[in-house]
């Protein structure tokens, strides 16, 4: 018979407990909860029993780790939950498509590198594999948010770079790559959007402080002039605080009233 089995509580019983005091206000947020020998005492489970609550609780989205600094109490959802619809808007500084993110600002610096990108975004930019391109990243989150929200990456061809090389610099301007972009070709952007989700790798979890058991949404962006794949931008963003709307429109096949092609 194990300690645990002696004991009677499984991880699952005692990540119960630990919740209920999360929830009763026990720990503060942004405050490591008790290390897991002071969890074990508390709790008067074997170790591993502890440890396993933890984890579980840390998948669940409960928690969040951040190492040798502790384990944390994820912040509530800030409510309502951000909806993304399928428009791109302008105001004075440039293009944007959270309305309810507006006003949200860059946290940490964005980095600008030459790399190569995922299989996914060389097939929708039109490059070979391990074909290097222009790799913008930045993350953004509301005006008094500590941890970012949203984890942005543009990666741009690099012969429209080196039409361009504003493109890769630290600062683009007024209006960003986009203004940069239609300037140079004289023609509008067109954007075509693709979500999907995954579970949050290492990176996304210690930056959007989720548990390794969320999902991350990824918006994809295509960007084009004419027939040609100017930028991809992936944004990820936590599946639990984020959501996706768009109008539903009649096909002709649904019209109303109904005649003899819609059927009925």
């Amino acid at each position: 018979m194990t300690r645990e089995d002696a004991m009677g509580s499984t991880y699952r019983d005692v990540a119960g407990m630990i919740r209920r005091d999360v929830e009763a206000g026990l720990w503060p947020v942004g405050k490591p909860i008790p290390g897991i020998d002071r969890l074990r005492d508390r709790y008067g489970v074997a170790r591993e029993t502890a440890h396993r609550a933890v984890k579980h609780l840390v998948a669940e989205g409960l928690l969040y780790s951040e190492g040798r600094r502790g384990t944390f109490i994820r912040p509530a959802p800030p409510a309502p939950t951000i909806v993304r619809d399928r428009h791109a808007y302008r105001d004075k500084i440039g293009y944007f498509f959270d309305r309810g993110a507006q006003d949200w600002r860059g946290i940490g610096p964005a980095t600008q590198e030459v790399g190569v990108p995922p299989a996914d975004v060389a097939d929708a930019l039109g490059v070979v594999l391990d074909q290097h391109v222009m790799i913008r990243d930045r993350a953004v989150g509301p005006p008094d948010a500590e941890h970012p929200y949203q984890l942005a990456t543009s990666y741009l061809p690099m012969p429209l770079v080196g039409e361009l090389p504003v493109l890769g610099a630290a600062k683009t301007g007024p209006g960003g790559i986009y203004d940069r972009i239609e300037e140079h070709l004289g023609a509008p952007i067109e954007w075509s959007e693709t979500i999907s989700s995954r579970p949050a790798n290492d990176v996304e979890q210690q930056r959007l402080r989720i548990g390794g058991g969320l999902p991350v949404l990824i918006v994809t962006r295509v960007s084009r002039v004419g027939d040609r794949v100017v930028e991809v931008n992936q944004t990820r963003m936590s599946a639990d605080l984020f959501a996706v709307s768009y109008q539903v429109l009649r096909d002709e096949s649904a019209r109303w009233p109904r005649g003899e092609a819609g059927g009925g």
